[in-house]
């Protein structure tokens, strides 16, 4: 009985670690799947953005790795992300259609 009861807290402290990871980029995800379906965005744009976001997150990965985030790979972080930002706005409002 003991085993299972440590068991299934574990299953669900793992659960519960894997779901609150990443909500930001689920939420990216989702909004340019989205836009494309729209026609906001065109599939260049489409992929443009998903490799800034790539990008991102991988600047991230290398800035975290050492567990120290200094002054300067913060303001990496925060102009790759502005950047993203810029981009994904200029996409969405350039006029272009994908036509349907």
């Amino acid at each position: 009985m003991k085993k299972l009861s440590m068991l299934s807290i574990v299953v669900v402290l793992f659960t519960a670690v894997a779901v609150a990871q990443a909500p930001g980029d689920r939420f990216h995800r989702n909004s340019i799947r989205q836009d494309h379906r729209t026609g906001q965005l065109t599939r260049p744009e489409r992929f443009e953005l998903r490799k800034d976001r790539m990008r991102y997150s991988h600047l991230q990965r290398r800035v975290h790795r050492d567990g120290i985030v200094n002054h300067s790979e913060r303001r990496k972080l925060h102009h790759r992300k502005v950047h993203n930002r810029r981009e994904a706005f200029r996409f969405k409002h350039n006029a272009r259609r994908r036509p349907i």
